[in-house]
């Protein structure tokens, strides 16, 4: 039947769907290109939404043909952003998988880095809320302290610790999908992910500095 045929690995069903996103889920991921521009549209609005409150930098104040111009060149830019982000972030790691899975002679489908990247996009879907939250409650945070409201100590402290920890889950997700579309063993896997997360440290810094010098050419 050719290699086109994948066999993926089945994952039984768990709590963790809830932040790893359930198998059906990475196993649907499509290999083909086209879907990428969705995926860099995707993560490229989310960077450029929760960069900043929008509402207080005043993005939708001025006349209706200013606000149509900020608005087309915002996703235009949000095409750009969430390519950089997308293929600076995961093509060294898919490519670091394909070395992996060809040493070890374990399977790895070609379409490996078109899968990933997808997969990260996807991994963005867990931090929308309490993004949305940190960015948009209309709370500085910076000021919040032991004289601040219990409803918004107890908010912030929660919001810590979520924003905190999302990192990992968004880890988790693409191990999923390395996991569920190769046949790497888990020590490769686990080599995957410890290079990601090192990798994504780095490569988030960039993509904040290129992101804040976008948003401030529109504004």
């Amino acid at each position: 039947m050719g290699i086109n045929m994948e066999k993926v690995n089945e994952i039984p069903s768990s709590p963790l769907d809830v932040f790893l996103l359930p198998a059906w889920v990475h196993k649907k991921i499509s290999i083909k290109l086209e879907g990428l521009i969705l995926a860099f549209l995707f993560v490229g609005i989310f960077d450029f939404v929760f960069h900043r409150n929008l509402i207080e930098e005043g993005f939708f104040q001025g006349d209706v043909g200013n606000i149509i111009l900020k608005f087309f060149l915002g996703i235009v830019i949000s095409i750009v952003i969430g390519a950089y982000d997308v293929i600076c972030t995961m093509a060294p790691i898919s490519g670091f998988a394909t070395m992996i899975g060809n040493r070890s002679e374990k399977y790895v489908n070609p379409r490996l880095p078109v899968i990933l990247m997808k997969s990260y996009a996807l991994s963005h879907l867990i931090f929308i809320i309490p993004s949305a939250l940190f960015v948009y409650s209309g709370v500085d945070w910076l000021t919040v302290d032991m004289n601040s409201p219990m409803k918004t100590r107890m908010l912030f402290s929660i919001l810590i610790v979520v924003l905190n920890f999302m990192p990992y889950f968004q880890l988790g997700i693409i191990y999923r999908t390395i996991s569920i579309r190769t046949r790497i063993q888990v020590f490769g896997k686990l080599i995957l992910i410890l290079a990601m997360y090192f990798w994504m440290q780095l490569s988030g810094e960039a993509i904040v500095f290129i992101g804040t010098l976008l948003f401030n050419l529109i504004k």
